[in-house]
């Protein structure tokens, strides 16, 4: 993407976030990575970037763009203040909640991640689908919400990549004990 005079690129568009390194004390956008997940390497199709890592945190969702009612008319914004994610990496979050965003609406997540305090990321929706859990009287829908991360204030952003490096770490088994019998080795 080519820049040109006013901080705008050749489409016209003014960035949302100022480019990587222009201002520690604002918000940043998160770069793509380089690494490539083992997977890709060993040849198996993937489509994502970066690893996703399996994590039941609780998170609450609140939309940065405004809903319009369609009963009443009035305009509104949506907060879920007790969702779940199922999985998160360094540029997305699957969640699992009762009310989806509608597909590219602005969101703004606070992850509580534990030994950490809460993280707001700013993201968008990307996808939604709705599936179905088997319960004692019947079937209960919910929806998994794909949202890519667009930014966050650069502490927050340190923090949830501490977090998924602690993850990653759990990820890890570790090394197994040995005994021996009779106690030699």
């Amino acid at each position: 993407m080519k820049q040109t005079d006013a901080g705008r690129d050749d489409s016209g568009a003014v960035p949302i976030a100022p480019e990587p390194g222009a201002s520690r004390s604002g918000w940043r956008r998160i770069p793509l990575s380089g690494a490539r997940d083992e997977a890709v390497r060993a040849g198996v199709l993937q489509r994502r970037a970066d690893a996703r890592r399996e994590a039941a945190l609780p998170v609450e969702l609140t939309s940065i763009d405004a809903s319009r009612d369609p009963a009443t008319g009035e305009i509104y914004f949506a907060t879920s203040p007790d969702e779940r994610t199922e999985n998160l990496s360094r540029r997305g979050v699957c969640l699992r909640c009762e009310r989806p965003p509608a597909i590219g609406t602005r969101v703004l997540l606070q992850l509580r991640i534990p030994g950490e305090g809460p993280v707001d990321v700013v993201g968008q929706t990307r996808w939604t689908r709705v599936e179905f859990e088997p319960g004692l009287h019947g079937a209960r829908a919910f929806a998994r919400v794909g949202i890519e991360l667009l930014g966050g204030a650069p502490r927050a952003l340190e923090r949830y990549d501490r977090a998924l490096g602690r993850l990653e770490t759990l990820d890890d088994p570790p090394p197994l004990a040995v005994a021996s019998v009779g106690g030699h080795r």
